[in-house]
């Protein structure tokens, strides 16, 4: 239950402590996975046309992997061939394995739960979920990047939409699971309630979180700034929320690159 308390998700918070690896720590990670980082746009316009006519989840898995043995560059130039009907063998078979991959995983491990479990969990979480005891835990949790101020907004935010629609919460119980099997779980919640922009508030909070682990202000501020060149935070959250591990070889690149400029 502790999981579905603190239901903001410590996604800024995990990426931003994996920047302190430092420049070993970075190349470990690259040349071990080798994954590429599309931009923004070039992932939303992806998803937005697969998830059409394919679920969602899967979507995002295939992307993943895309991400992983693709430039952006080559991603893009491959794409424009098959949409003018002139499909390369090794790509096309690369989505097909990537689909069987994605859809035996989701089949694996998307929830069996049925409505009435989903509706007595519900029940049961809302029963316990005192409103003074989540909103300090959760403004806890979160202030670190977000600031006091902001994170108590967000926490209130959420614990509201929570409380306030039970057939919601059914919902996601049904689509995603519990809480405890799905990282996550309910980030549809939190990308509602935090604020469009990077406020004055969370650029401070974050350049100072960046700041305690190391990283000298110059080089925090000089990410941050960067980051909001390329995304909104709701855009950054929703980016990465199912990959923290991508983020935070995102913001190792923005470090190295801040260290050099």
């Amino acid at each position: 239950m502790r999981n579905v308390k603190l239901l903001l998700i410590g996604l800024l918070f995990a990426a931003a402590y994996a920047v302190a690896g430092g420049a070993a720590a970075f190349v470990a990670k690259k040349s071990n996975t080798g994954e590429f980082t599309f931009s923004e746009a070039t992932q939303q316009a992806f998803l937005k046309d697969c998830s059409e006519n394919a679920n969602e989840w899967v979507c995002g898995c295939v992307l993943a992997r895309l991400q992983g043995s693709y430039s952006e560059k080559e991603y893009l130039r491959l794409d424009a061939e098959m949409q003018a009907g002139d499909q390369d063998y090794n790509f096309t078979s690369f989505l097909s394995d990537a689909v069987a991959a994605c859809d035996k995983e989701y089949e694996e491990t998307s929830s069996q739960i049925t409505e009435e479990e989903a509706k007595a969990f519900a029940d049961t979480l809302l029963n316990s979920l005192n409103k003074k005891e989540y909103l300090a835990e959760c403004k806890e949790q979160e202030k670190a990047i977000l600031g006091n101020k902001e994170a108590g907004k967000v926490c209130n935010c959420v614990y509201n939409k929570i409380i306030k629609d039970k057939s919601r919460l059914v919902q996601v119980v049904l689509e995603n699971g519990y809480p405890e099997n799905n990282n996550v779980w309910g980030v549809d919640y939190v990308l509602e309630c935090l604020p469009d922009k990077f406020t004055p508030e969370i650029e401070k909070s974050f350049t100072e979180y960046l700041n305690q682990l190391g990283l000298p202000k110059s080089i925090s501020k000089c990410m941050i700034s960067t980051l909001k060149k390329e995304y909104t935070l709701k855009a950054l959250v929703k980016a990465y929320s199912k990959d923290k591990g991508q983020l935070a070889t995102v913001l190792m690149l923005l470090a190295s690159k801040c260290i050099v400029e």
